[in-house]
């Protein structure tokens, strides 16, 4: 990948007290060649901010905790205001490795995609709790019961964009279900959605974070109460 091309390029970060481990993220990012970074605090309590500000990253933070749809929304907004060419968007808990941002670069840029998902579960060297599989494989089903086609890691979150395929993304959903909205409106506009295998850690840390499988099954009811009635 071409240091232009990364250049062209915000990493967002949308996060919520990861002081812990956001400075190793924003330095592992670094070392890749991605100098524009833009964190998102959503109303963290801790020293998530200046320890970001630290790293010379861009930092905007919302004053309450809104959700991780609300802090992905932001960094949308100020993607299109600055005018990247392309937005990737990374977890702040470590949990996700700054190598697969090269591989997913060049595929939404080699394969004329206006989205590439980063999928776990086409690296077969991942090893996933039991209960993550279950709760994804029912997302799945969920979200592309309102797709033409059908995807296999629809709670990703880590994934890439174009400028194009963001003038067409608006997310309405401060929470979780924002993962599968993002799909469901890219898909219904006739966007070309890529998937390319992702490497994933999971560890004590990570798996506090995000969803678990209570608030998955709470997400996946508001994604199709929401979709049901606005269809």
């Amino acid at each position: 990948m071409n240091k232009k091309d990364k250049n062209n390029t915000l990493i967002l970060i949308p996060v919520y007290n990861e002081a812990q481990v956001l400075g190793s993220v924003i330095t592992n990012i670094k070392e890749r060649g991605f100098k524009n970074i833009l964190v998102v605090d959503d109303g963290s309590e801790d020293r998530t901010s200046i320890i970001a500000k630290r790293k010379n990253a861009v930092v905007i933070k919302h004053f309450l905790n809104r959700g991780a749809g609300a802090a992905t929304q932001t960094g949308i907004e100020y993607t299109k205001m600055n005018n990247y060419k392309y937005l990737i968007i990374i977890d702040g808990d470590g949990q996700h490795h700054p190598r697969d941002l090269d591989n997913l670069l060049s595929v939404l840029i080699k394969s004329n995609s206006d989205m590439v998902i980063g999928n776990r579960f086409l690296n077969t060297s991942n090893q996933f709790p039991f209960s993550r599989i279950i709760y994804n494989k029912i997302a799945n089903y969920l979200t592309c019961l309102f797709c033409k086609n059908y995807y296999t890691d629809t709670q990703s979150g880590f994934r890439a964009f174009t400028k194009t395929a963001l003038q067409h993304i608006k997310i309405e959903n401060d929470g979780f279900e924002f993962c599968s909205d993002i799909i469901i409106m890219a898909d219904k506009k006739g966007l070309k959605i890529s998937e390319t295998p992702i490497r994933v850690t999971y560890n004590q840390y990570s798996l506090n974070k995000g969803q678990n499988f209570l608030m998955g099954v709470r997400t996946g009811i508001k994604l199709i109460l929401g979709k049901l009635i606005k269809y």
